[in-house]
Parts: structure tokens; sequence; C-alpha cells
């Protein structure tokens, strides 16, 4: 058997693209036993690892040329976008299993959450534009997605061209589900929950602290909010003094400066740990306790999902829908949601967590057995397998 990822962006092709979407399910593949390469577009980059296929874009829009491939299944990351149409018809009309794999909340503007989801726009723009510019820009994004996306149907011929159509999280699937009036029966009886592949080598490693980590791009100021990290750790840590803080990823200096201004006790619990490779985050988040998520929107929240599969529990803000990812996370006594986004309310969550964690109601065994089953990626990809076997009418074997 072989299945094949595509990804329609000429992204870079090294270890960092196979650690994770298409790139970590074509790595789960081949751990399962199924002979599995990615595909992107040329020219190729550095650093290409030797199981990706780089081609010319012409060629992923042709039956012949995927056909020519010999292979059984592709998952295509396209994100459901009407202009790579053309390379999910020419997969189908290959004949090949199709899993069109939708990178997203399912929230699709503007048939639902009109009022939260313009207010997330309109906050962008504005962020990146200025208060003038960027109110411009805002209206006419928003007339563009009330005449000309309302009347084309390119995501939902791009969904429809799929046997497969795989979204990451539960609330996805239902958004989708619940208008069928919209997307058809022909796409709500091919939808499947298949979530971002987390690896199989992050799991809970048997030991725990009393560690609170973040992780993300912390110069995104729009979207991770440093600026909350650190007004909910500050304001957290100072009633829990038997706790401590890692921050990973690119450290900003406005976080240096924050942290050097620290009262000294907080400084010496609050730890910039900055980047490392993936494989030693994962030992990290083995021994953490609890995954701090202050973002604003969220498709699926990748740190989090790791965390989980290590045995840590998540705490973040419910904000719906932009952050509809971590509902489903914090479900199986996984952790704590704030009702809103402010300094003091997400603090009392963290607070909250920190209490379960003390008095014994977390358990890191459970926590990463329960969220393992369902987020490793060679489990998404055997139940991918079993759904193309179904399809063929019986088992194929690998």
């Amino acid at each position: 058997m072989k299945w094949y990822t595509c990804t329609p962006v000429s992204f870079k092709g090294d270890h960092t693209f196979f650690s994770r979407d298409s790139g970590a399910f074509c790595k789960a593949f081949q751990r399962i036993g199924v002979k599995s390469r990615a595909i992107m577009p040329t020219p190729a980059q550095e650093g290409d690892d030797p199981d990706l296929i780089r081609t010319e874009y012409a060629n992923l829009k042709d039956a012949a040329w995927w056909k020519s491939l010999g292979i059984d299944g592709v998952i295509l990351y396209a994100w459901g976008v009407g202009k790579y149409l053309p390379i999910a018809r020419a997969i189908h009309d290959a004949g090949i299993f199709l899993v069109v794999y939708m990178d997203s909340s399912g929230l699709f503007f503007p048939w639902q959450y009109w009022l939260p989801i313009a207010k997330n726009m309109y906050t962008k723009d504005v962020f990146i534009h200025g208060k003038i510019k960027g109110s411009a820009f805002f209206l006419l994004r928003l007339l563009k997605q009330h005449t000309w996306n309302l009347a084309s149907r390119g995501r939902r011929k791009h969904l429809d061209s799929g046997d497969m159509v795989a979204f990451p999280i539960p609330a996805a699937l239902q958004s989708v589900a619940d208008r069928e009036w919209l997307y058809g029966k022909s796409i709500v009886r091919k939808l499947a929950l298949v979530p971002n592949p987390i690896s199989s080598t992050c799991r809970f490693a048997g030991e725990k602290r009393n560690i609170i980590m973040a992780v993300g791009r912390w110069d995104d100021l729009l979207y991770k909010r440093p600026c909350l990290l650190m007004s909910t750790l500050e304001q957290a840590l100072a009633h829990a003094p038997h706790w401590e803080a890692e921050i990973y990823g690119n450290i900003p200096d406005f976080l240096r400066e924050w942290h050097d201004n620290l009262p000294e006790p907080l400084r010496t619990r609050i730890h910039l740990a900055g980047y490392i490779p993936n494989i030693e985050l994962q030992k990290k988040q083995s021994q953490a306790r609890i995954s701090l998520c202050t973002s604003l929107s969220e498709g699926t929240h990748l740190a989090s999902a790791e965390a989980l599969c290590a045995g840590a529990s998540v705490v973040g803000p419910r904000l719906t829908p932009q952050l509809n990812c971590l509902q489903w996370y914090v479900s199986h006594d996984s952790g704590t949601l704030s009702p809103n986004d402010s300094p003091e309310s997400l603090s009392g969550a963290l607070l909250e967590e920190i209490r379960a964690w003390d008095s014994g109601k977390r358990n890191p065994e459970e926590i990463s057995r329960y969220w393992c089953s369902l987020l490793h990626a060679e489990n998404s990809c055997k139940r991918i397998i079993a759904a193309y076997e179904a399809a063929q009418g019986g088992k194929t074997g690998l």
C-alpha cells in the first residue's frame, strides 16, 4: 500500500516540515509500514528531505501524472480553497482515494458567528495597517466576503471532490454537519475527525514537576499575545510560590526587559528558555504539569495537543469561536478555561488548575493515554486506511 501527502505550496521541505501537518502524516504512514512520500511544487530548497517529491505545479493538476505514481491514497492539505480545486479533481479523476484535509476550525465566515469573527478581522486589519487604512481594508474584505465569496462554490466543489473530508476537532465537524443546507449531503456524509498529527514520541515519561509551560512565537503581538502571557504569569505565580514557569520559542527584547524587571522571587521562577528542537521540547512537556495558551485564535493549538499527549493539562481563555479547540482539549479532566481573556480571569483559571494538580484531581497517565489514542498521527493514519479499506469493500493489507 502507498499513501502520499500533498501541500500545493512550496514551503521548506526540511525536518521542520516533516514534524507537522502533511509532512508529519507522511512519516506516520511510514512508521506503520505504509510506503509514503510528501509532494510539493518546485523549486527545490536547500535541506529538502529525501522523502519529498518536488514537481512542477502543472503536474499537480494533471490526472495522468497522479495516476503514474501508482498510489492508493493522498492526504491533500489545501485548506479547501477554491483555487486548488483543479488539484483535488485531478487526484479524484486518477482514481486515487482522496482525503481533503481541512486544517481549520470549520467556522466559515459569514455563515456563522458573524459578530465575533468580524471583530477579529477588524482587529487584525487595524493592527497591521493602522486605524484609517485598516478600517478601509476591513470594509473591502467584508464586501468581498458578502458578495464574491458567497457566490463562489469553489470550497464546496473542492470538498466534494474528496472521498473523505477531514477536520481536526469535533466542533469543526459539527459546524459543517449543522449546515447541510449549505454544504450538501454528499459532503456531510464524508466528514471524519482526523486531528492534527502529533508524533508518537510525544507521551508521558513518568515524571512531573510543578512547571507551567508556554510555547509560541512571542513576537506575534496580535495572535500569541505575549502581554497577556506576562500579566497572567506575574499575577498567578505570586499566589503559587511552589510553581515555576518556562517560556519556549523566540524571546523578543521586550520579553527580556519584562523579565529583568520582575521582583527577584518571581524572576527566579520564570525561565526564558527560548527555542529548542522539537524532540527536546517534548521532553520538557513530559515534565510539565500545565500548558498555558494565551492566543487570540487557533484552528488547533499544537502546543496544547502535544502537552496533552505528554500528560499535561491545558489552561487558556474560553473564546468562542476563535479558540473552540481548547474546549475539546479540557474535556477529559484535562484543563481549565477562563470565562474571558483578561489577565485577572486567565490567572484565576491557572490558579484553579494548579489547585487541581495540588489536590490530586489530575492524572497524567490517564490524560496521556486518552489523548495519545486520539491525537497520535499513527492512529489517525490507521483510521484513514480503515475507511479506505471499507470503501474498497474489505481488507487490502498494508
